[in-house]
């Protein structure tokens, strides 16, 4: 009877398992795209790991988390008057190590749509490599 009960247990917390990472997941993501947007350095710094890494392909630049939070003075004037929606890519695999999200980013004078995937370990951002899906966001 305990070994039948201990069963359904792992079964149960074994399909919930996945349901709980995702929603994980999109909690990091979205407190992590309200603090980009917000340029809110500390909580930018708490998501990210202390040896995260973030790749801007298209720019062949690649920062560690101190060299991304010293360039938020740029990014704070260039969303001043922008807007951004991100979803989770339809089809991508996502695991509670990795996601890959679609973002738009709208400024006052062009749009585009970013591929970011994203490295989880725990509640940390370990890594973010974007790169340009499109110039505009017509897709989205």
């Amino acid at each position: 009877m305990i070994a039948a009960r201990s069963l359904i247990l792992l079964l149960v917390l074994g399909l919930l398992l996945p349901v709980s990472s995702a929603v994980a997941q999109n909690s990091l993501l979205d407190r992590w795209y309200t603090a980009l947007f917000d340029v809110n350095r500390l909580a930018i710094a708490d998501l990210l790991a202390d040896d995260a890494v973030i790749s801007l392909e298209d720019l062949g630049v690649t920062q560690t988390k101190a060299e991304f939070i010293e360039a938020l003075d740029e990014w704070e004037e260039a969303v001043e008057n922008a807007n951004l929606a991100w979803q989770l890519e339809e089809g991508a695999e996502a695991s509670a190590t990795t996601a890959s999200v679609l973002v738009c980013y709208q400024f006052p004078e062009n749009e585009m749509m970013i591929r970011e995937v994203f490295g989880f370990r725990g509640t940390k951002i370990v890594s973010s490599v974007q790169t340009t899906v499109g110039e505009s966001c017509e897709n989205f």
